[in-house]
């Protein structure tokens, strides 16, 4: 049996962990002193030549790695065109890719209380875009910095005691150990993204690029996945492959269509990025799958579909498209799921049809009911209508045990 699970790492902080620790090996060798005296000569002015040419040779490519994002926009980065990993007609190496977007990838720590306890979490994060808190023209002719910059993460990652609350306090850490105080500015729990702003106009930070919407990504691309497994192994970079496209999953009852991968995904991986080839970002990591014997299997949002969502965040502060019963609902109970709160938008309501403390008992569609037992379920079903639609519900109401049928109208949520 197996079961898919997010990477975050919660838990109650229990003082000082024991280290990781790591064994290196040493091989010692013995030889010639001479022979080995005039090899060091020959390599010093061979490496010497080597490097006044290749100093001409790379100079454009290393001018361009670090200059990155010079041409601000205020939102985010993405890819125009996909392009080759290539400077001047040189492919680059897998570690020049690594070491161009590492430093997109963030370290995520969080703290909330339940009750008079105090608990925290990791994760991870990625640099997506800039912003300015006031109208910059980029024609300027003295660029500025901006005042701040966009990340993005998973919901699971700053939630806090539950999945409608984030976290007390969230930390931001860079690959130079720079720490930053974060605030969300943008969180939803079905897509399971949320939009993170740190305050910084002093230096200029790498963004990720989002891989353009023509890409044709394939099962078997090579793909690398960046985080921080375990919540102390920032940075960590894992290889693999895409295992498959659209691959239906259901994570703590909210079905998801992901990316699946077998580049090595641990707990603190979440909100990491998976990037092609080209150092373009094609998925937000979120999942595994885990269970006796099982091993490889990592899921991943699309990068198209982690782009929207960000774009709707920030410009929107909801998702566009989303399809609501203009209704909040929760388990209360053993298999019972009810009514929290009624609210109304200026695309409708469903006020005086559904009521506070109506218990939602089965949902009836295309003739089909369904009972329901749990909340992630009538979401389900809801989000498989179209805005503009109608729903039968069959609701117990305010706690009797008398069952009435109504009809309610799906409209687009706004809230």
């Amino acid at each position: 049996m197996s079961n898919y699970i997010f990477n975050d790492g919660f838990g109650q902080p229990s003082g000082d962990r024991e280290p990781v620790q790591f064994t290196f090996g040493e091989n010692h060798s013995t030889g010639n002193k001479k022979l080995i005296i005039w090899v060091c000569v020959v390599s010093i002015v061979l490496s010497a030549l080597v490097g006044a040419l290749g100093g001409v040779f790379f100079g454009k490519q290393i001018a361009l790695n670090s200059a990155p994002n010079t041409v601000y926009t205020n939102t985010l980065y993405q890819s125009p065109l996909t392009n080759p990993s290539t400077t001047d007609g040189k492919e680059l190496s897998r570690a020049d890719i690594i070491e161009d977007i590492k430093p997109t990838v963030v370290e995520i720590k969080t703290e909330y209380r339940v009750s008079k306890y105090k608990y925290g979490g990791t994760g991870s994060g990625v640099i997506v875009g800039s912003f300015y808190n006031e109208k910059y023209d980029i024609e300027a002719s003295e660029p500025k910095n901006p005042d701040g910059y966009y990340i993005i993460t998973n919901a699971h990652v700053v939630e806090g005691a539950s999945s409608d609350k984030v976290a007390e306090k969230i930390t931001v850490v860079l690959t130079d150990g720079t720490s930053y105080s974060a605030e969300v500015c943008g969180y939803d729990v079905r897509s399971d993204l949320s939009v993170l702003k740190i305050n910084e106009n002093e230096k200029v930070l790498k963004c990720a690029t989002f891989v353009n919407d023509s890409y044709n990504l394939r099962v078997g691309d090579a793909v690398i996945a960046i985080g921080n497994p375990l919540g102390e192994l920032g940075g960590t970079v894992t290889n693999g492959y895409v295992s498959a496209l659209d691959r239906e999953i259901e994570i703590d009852g909210i079905k998801m269509s992901l990316l699946q991968t077998d580049a090595a995904i641990n707990q603190g991986n979440s909100g990491g990025g998976l990037f092609n080839l080209n150092g373009e970002l094609i998925g937000i990591v979120n999942a595994k799958s885990f269970g006796t014997g099982i091993e490889g299997l990592g899921f991943a949002i699309p990068a198209s579909d982690a782009l929207k969502v960000f774009k709707d965040l920030t410009e929107l502060g909801y998702v566009s498209g989303r399809p609501t019963i203009m209704a909040d609902f929760m388990n209360l109970g053993q298999d019972e799921v009810y009514i929290t709160e009624v609210y109304t938008s200026k695309n409708g309501d469903n006020s005086g049809v559904l009521n506070e403390y109506d218990q939602i008992c089965e949902v009836v569609v295309d003739g089909v009911s369904y009972i329901i037992k749990s909340a992630s379920m009538l979401e389900n079903l809801i989000c498989d209508s179209k805005i503009g639609d109608e729903l039968t519900l069959v609701i117990k109401r305010s706690f009797s045990s008398k069952r009435t049928t109504v009809t309610v109208k799906i409209f687009e949520f706004t809230k």
